[in-house]
Parts: C-alpha cells; sequence; structure tokens
C-alpha cells in the first residue's frame, strides 16, 4: 500500500505542476487561437500524469572493476539486469486509513450530487444538459418547448449534441473519479471548475462556427436558459457558481472568430507544449539503474570455492515473492547428514575480540541509539529480519550513494514481534534508500544491505558477523556498505511491546535452518 501511495504523491505533484501552468496559458490560448485550443490545453495535465506512470529510463552500468569480496553474495552478479533503485517511501498505516476515508467521502458527496441532480430532471426542472456516461443522453425541462423558439431549440440542442460528440460527459467522469482519489489535492478541484468554463465555451464556439448567421438568437436562447442551480458530477453544464456565467459567454459570442491560421496554428502549438513537457517530466524522474552482465572471466572467478569457502554457510540469504528466507551457499542438513555425501570444509568463525585495539579487522564501532538522529517505528519490510526470541538486534549501516551523498540505517529487530523495527533512516537529499535485513543463527549474525525493497541477489549483499564486529558489504554496482550488529537481550518493555502486538508476524528462526 506504500508503493500505492507514493506513486500517488508523484502523480499529484506532477499533475500540480501541469494544472499551474495551463492555468496561466488558458486565457491567452482563447484570445490567441480560441476557446476550443484553450479547452484542448488541459489535455497537458493528463499527459503529464501518464508521464508519472510510465517506465522510467534505464541506465546501464558496467560490472565494478573489483571482483567483490567476501561479502558479496555469490552469484549476484550473474543474473540479468532487472530495475534497480527505486526510492521507498514509509507511510504509516494511519495515513492509508485517511487516504481512503477521504476518497470514499468524496464519493459518497458526488453520488449525493448526481442523485439530486436526476431527481430535478425527473420533475422537469433540469436543463438543457447533457447527463450519462456510457449512453449519453439530452434532457430538457418541461417547457423546452413554449420557453425558446424553433431556431433557438436548434441552437441550444446543437449545443448539447457537440458535448456527446466530444465525449465530454465521459471526460467529466473521469475527472470526478480523479478528484475523489486527489481530494487532498487542491489543483485537482481547481482543473474541475475551470475546465469545465472551457468546455462550455469551446461547445459555444463550435456552435457559432457550425450556424455563423445565429449569433443573436444563440445568445437570446442563452438568456433564457435556466443555469443549473445543482452540480452535476456525470454530465455536462455550466457551473452555476460562475461568476457573471451567461455575460461572459455573451460577450465572448460577440467577438469575431479567430482567423483560419490563428485556428490551425493553435492546435498545433497546444500539442507541442502538451507533449514536449510531458517528456520533460518524463526525463526529470530518476532512472533505473541496471548492471550489465559480468565477463565470462569474472564470472568463473565469481564462483571459485575459495571465494565461496569464505562466507560462511548461512551468509547467502535469499528471499521469493512471498518474503520468506532460504539457505543459498551451504548444503541443507538433511543432504550433509546422508551416508557418502561430500563434506565441505567448515566456515571459518569469527570470534570477537576482548580488546578493540587488538582486535583484527576493522575496528568495532559500538554506538549508543539515537548517535545520530531520533528512534521511531519503521514498518518498512521489517518482517525480513529473522531474530530468535527474547533477542534484539541492532544493524547500523552507513554507505554512500552514487551520486555521493552519505546514508545512514540504524534499526533494531527484535524477536518477539516482527511488525516493526526501532530506529531511524538518514537519506539527507538522497534519491536513494538503504534498506538492512539482519538473521540471527546463535551468536552469529547474517546482515543484508540492499538499495531495493526487494532485497533480489542482483542488488544485494550479505555478510556474518559476531556482535560488536564490523564488516562491509559490496553491493552489484560497486557502493560499499559497513555494517555493525549488535546482539542484546530484549527489555521487558519490548517483551511486552512484542505480546502486544501479537505474534502473526513472528518469523521462525528454526524454518530457516530446516531449508
Amino acid at each position: 500500500m506504500s508503493d500505492v501511495l507514493f506513486l500517488l504523491v508523484r502523480v499529484n505533484l506532477a499533475g500540480a505542476a501541469a494544472i499551474a501552468v495551463v492555468m496561466a496559458l488558458r486565457l491567452t490560448a482563447r484570445r490567441l487561437f480560441g476557446a476550443g485550443a484553450a479547452y484542448a490545453l488541459w489535455s497537458f495535465a493528463p499527459l503529464a500524469v501518464l508521464a508519472m506512470i510510465l517506465p522510467a529510463r534505464v541506465v546501464v552500468l558496467a560490472p565494478p572493476p573489483a571482483a567483490g569480496n567476501a561479502a558479496m553474495v555469490p552469484g549476484a552478479a550473474l543474473a540479468g539486469a532487472p530495475p534497480l533503485l527505486q526510492p521507498g517511501l514509509d507511510l504509516p498505516p494511519l495515513l492509508v486509513g485517511l487516504w481512503i476515508a477521504g476518497a470514499a467521502g468524496s464519493l459518497l458527496y458526488l453520488t449525493w450530487q448526481q442523485i439530486r441532480f436526476s431527481r430535478a430532471v425527473r420533475a422537469g426542472r433540469a436543463g438543457p444538459a447533457v447527463i450519462g456516461v456510457l449512453r449519453p443522453r439530452i434532457v430538457t425541462p418541461d417547457d423546452f418547448a413554449r420557453r425558446y423558439t424553433p431556431c433557438e431549440q436548434t441552437v441550444v440542442l446543437a449545443h448539447e449534441r457537440t458535448h456527446i460528440a466530444r465525449h465530454d460527459s465521459r471526460i467529466n467522469a473521469l475527472v470526478a473519479l480523479v478528484r475523489c482519489a486527489s481530494w487532498f489535492n487542491p489543483f485537482v478541484h481547481l482543473l474541475s471548475y475551470y475546465l469545465r468554463i472551457d468546455q462550455e465555451l469551446a461547445c459555444d464556439a463550435a456552435v457559432v462556427a457550425a450556424h455563423p448567421k445565429a449569433r443573436r438568437t444563440y445568445a437570446e436562447a442563452l438568456l433564457k436558459t435556466q443555469i443549473a442551480a445543482r452540480p452535476l458530477p456525470l454530465g455536462c453544464y455550466w457551473p452555476a457558481q460562475a461568476e457573471h456565467p451567461l455575460a461572459q459567454r455573451i460577450s465572448l459570442l460577440s467577438r469575431k472568430t479567430p482567423a483560419w491560421a490563428a485556428r490551425g496554428v493553435g492546435p498545433a502549438a497546444i500539442a507541442l507544449l502538451a507533449f514536449g513537457g510531458a517528456c520533460s517530466a518524463w526525463a526529470a524522474r530518476p532512472p533505473q539503474v541496471v548492471m550489465a552482465p559480468a565477463p565470462a572471466e569474472r564470472r568463473a572467478a565469481l564462483v571459485e570455492p575459495t571465494a565461496i569457502a569464505s562466507i560462511s554457510g548461512p551468509a547467502a540469504i535469499a528471499s521469493d515473492a512471498r518474503g520468506s528466507l532460504r539457505r543459498a551457499a551451504s548444503p541443507s542438513r538433511a543432504a550433509m547428514k546422508q551416508p557418502g555425501a561430500p563434506q565441505s570444509a567448515p566456515a571459518p568463525v569469527m570470534q570477537p575480540a576482548t580488546d578493540e585495539a587488538s582486535a583484527p579487522g576493522p575496528p568495532r564501532r559500538l554506538m549508543t541509539p539515537g548517535f545520530f538522529g531520533p528512534s521511531r517505528k519503521i514498518h518498512a519490510v521489517a518482517d525480513w529480519s529473522a531474530v530468535e526470541p527474547g533477542s534484539a538486534v541492532r544493524v547500523l549501516a552507513t554507505m554512500t550513494d552514487p551520486e555521493g551523498i552519505p546514508l545512514t540505517t540504524d534499526l533494531t529487530a527484535f524477536g518477539s514481534q516482527s511488525w516493526y523495527r526501532l530506529g531511524y533512516v538518514r537519506r539527507n537529499a538522497s534519491r536513494y534508500k538503504l534498506f538492512t535485513s539482519v538473521a540471527q543463527h546463535g551468536d552469529r549474525l547474517v546482515v543484508t544491505a540492499a538499495l531495493d525493497r526487494s532485497f533480489r541477489f542482483m542488488v544485494s549483499g550479505s555478510v556474518e558477523l559476531a556482535s560488536g564486529e564490523t564488516g562491509t558489504i559490496t553491493l552489484p554496482t560497486g557502493q560499499v556498505v559497513t555494517v555493525t550488529p549488535t546482539l542484546r537481550p530484549e527489555t521487558p518493555e519490548e517483551l511486552a511491546e512484542g505480546r502486544r502486538t501479537g505474534d502473526r508476524r513472528f518469523v521462525n528462526v528454526d524454518r530457516v535452518d530446516n531449508l
């Protein structure tokens, strides 16, 4: 659901920018090219939204020059080139519920408006107007034949038939649905209001162009028209709350129709503007980074037994589409117990040093919680970690993204529950996000880091460490992640919180060992 809301926010930002551009240009376009061109200018908004939905451009990166260190997952560079590095967004369930409640309330309100107008139609007090989406039809008041002369009836019905020919009622229905989904966006409500005005003016211009000698008759028919006092979400009508609507429409009827050249240049200029703006919005999106296949000689080096032996059995952890963990680098226990089965060399065990000065390898980085920032509940991919009951594992991970911006992720996973982790994620101004997970196997901790919430082999790496030990993970993109896991018992408060949230999301570590 968070991914859906992230897409919704991105689409609304692009739509708001496009609507602002249209609002700035619509009056100029109407004056230079006519009312039809101003109405066509609104096509810029859906094109900008489409640019946010289409797949982003792909950037292919060459494999890193080094074959990788022992922390890289074997086979990570052997796979194809999946999409990579889509920024994540962690949103609490409260925002999801708020969005759904607002959309449902907006839908109920528009439904109530439609029902009120339908009652006025049945009573013979509404119209002329076009109603219906699948089968649009024209409705007129009971006194239509008495109120209008035959000539006036002709131009009024021509106006409504123009709405049907241009599928305006269906466009308005789509706008109504967008208003429900984007009820929080004020620009969408501006679009709904001013698009209706430009829609009516465009139909007026089309009728006058088809009946050039009926300007006066058409103006008199407008003066006799009873503007709808009730909004019509699924249909075509002039907004009743518009300021002096009849005066504005009649004043436009008195203007001279733009020349043929202006009417021809206007649509071409608007189409070029809309297409160019949509292409610019698409090009401004962050690209998808794809790793190129490794050379043949490098592939052989990646799968040598010496490279695999440098990683302990549980170090290579994969995940299927359902989020379950599985062993990738070591044979299963059942296979090891079979008589005659080849026994692999035991993986080296890294013992934590008692003295920081004499500890081999990188120094320890034991920092207090909240050293970099405040702690909070993080729900994103929390259930990817597997910690034994009664234990809590804190993972501090730091790196520099491809653009040189530092990233920090400091999260603690709990064995009593996997609904959330406690800590923080600091991205600064980066377009990327550092994801981490941890799997506990006794006193050994397998830490996995990735720049993609999917944790696929092609975009992640793992390393096995002891509590308090610092190690590095080289991602397939060449970035190096420094990680420090710390194992401790859960506090009574954390155990109580785990009982409160329930164990429906608890990950059984024994299930990992038996795979």
